[in-house]
C-alpha cells in the first residue's frame, strides 16, 4: 500500500539521519571536521588556506576529507549504473569494511597499547568520509529523494509549514509527505547528535577518550545502505519470503475449508 511506501521511505530516512547526527559529533570531537557534510569542511579549508596562525597541513588535511568524500559519491554513482538499484549497497561494502578494521584499531590501541601515531591518527577521517559519500549519493540521488545529511533544507520546509498553518492555506498531499519526512530527518538527526555526545561522555569518562564509538555504526550503516536498496527494489530474499508466506496462507485456508466441508458432511 502507498502509505505503508511512506513509512518505510520515512524510517530509512530516520536511520540515515540518526547515523549521520552520531558521527558527526564525534567526528568534530575527534577530529575537528565533520564526516558526513562538507560545507562547513569546506568553509575550514578555505580558512586554513589564506588564515593567518594557521598551519598549511590543515588545509591539505581538510581538502582531503572532502576529496575523501567525493570519492565515495562517485563510487556510488558508477556503482548504481554498474548495478542498478544495488548501488549503495555495493559501493558502500569495501569502503565500511576498512572503517571497521580502523575503528577496531583505534579501539584496541586506545584500551591496550596507546601506540598508535598521532600523525596517522590525525588523517583517519579519511577512512570514514567515503561511506558518507556514498549515503549522501544514495538519499538525495535515490528513491528516498531528499538529504539525510543536511537539515538546511528540511529547516526550509518546515518553515514553510508553519507559514502556511498560520494562514490557514491548503496542504496538498505531496506537502504533508514532504513536511513528515522533513520533520523525522529533523527530529532523528537531533538525537542522533544527542546519542552521541552521551555515549562520548560515557567513554571519555572510561579513560577510552571515545574510541570505538563508531565500531557499531559500520555494520548499522550497512544494514541501512542493504534497506535503501530494497526500497528501490525489492531484495530476492524478501520476495521468496513474501511467496511463502502466502503459500503458507493459502495452504491453511485450504485445510480450514477441506476440514469444514468435512465436518459439514458428517452433519449430513
Amino acid at each position: 500500500p502507498e502509505k505503508w511506501t511512506e513509512v518505510k521511505h520515512r524510517l530509512v530516512a530516520c536511520m540515515f539521519s540518526f547515523i549521520c547526527g552520531y558521527v558527526d559529533v564525534v567526528s568534530v570531537t575527534r577530529w575537528e571536521c565533520f564526516a558526513t557534510m562538507m560545507t562547513v569542511n569546506v568553509v575550514f579549508f578555505g580558512r586554513a588556506w589564506i588564515g593567518q596562525n594557521i598551519s598549511n597541513d590543515m588545509a591539505k588535511y581538510y581538502f582531503a576529507v572532502i576529496f575523501a568524500f567525493f570519492v565515495g559519491v562517485v563510487s556510488y554513482c558508477y556503482a548504481e549504473h554498474r548495478w542498478p538499484d544495488r548501488g549503495a549497497s555495493m559501493a558502500a561494502a569495501p569502503f565500511l569494511a576498512i572503517w571497521l578494521v580502523m575503528e577496531a584499531v583505534l579501539f584496541y590501541d586506545s584500551t591496550i597499547h596507546d601506540i598508535f601515531p598521532m600523525e596517522l591518527y590525525h588523517w583517519t577521517p579519511l577512512a570514514f568520509a567515503p561511506a558518507f559519500g556514498v549515503l549522501s549519493g544514495a538519499s538525495a540521488g535515490g528513491r528516498l529523494a531528499t538529504p539525510t545529511n543536511l537539515v538546511m533544507g528540511h529547516l526550509v520546509t518546515i518553515s514553510n509549514a508553519v507559514v502556511k498553518a498560520c494562514t490557514k492555506q491548503k496542504w496538498g498531499q505531496a506537502f504533508k509527505i514532504k513536511t513528515a519526512m522533513s520533520c523525522s530527518v529533523l527530529a532523528s538527526t537531533l538525537a542522533g547528535a544527542l546519542t552521541g555526545a552521551g555515549v562520548l561522555k560515557c567513554m571519555f569518562d572510561d579513560g577510552t577518550h571515545g574510541h570505538g564509538a563508531l565500531l557499531p555504526i559500520g555494520p548499522l550503516l550497512m544494514i541501512c545502505f542493504w534497506l535503501n536498496d530494497h526500497l528501490a527494489k525489492p531484495r530476492s530474499l524478501l520476495k521468496k519470503m513474501k511467496k511463502l508466506r502466502k503459500q503458507l496462507n493459502g495452504s491453511g485456508e485450504a485445510r480450514d475449508s477441506a476440514t469444514s466441508a468435512h465436518a459439514h458432511g458428517m452433519g449430513l
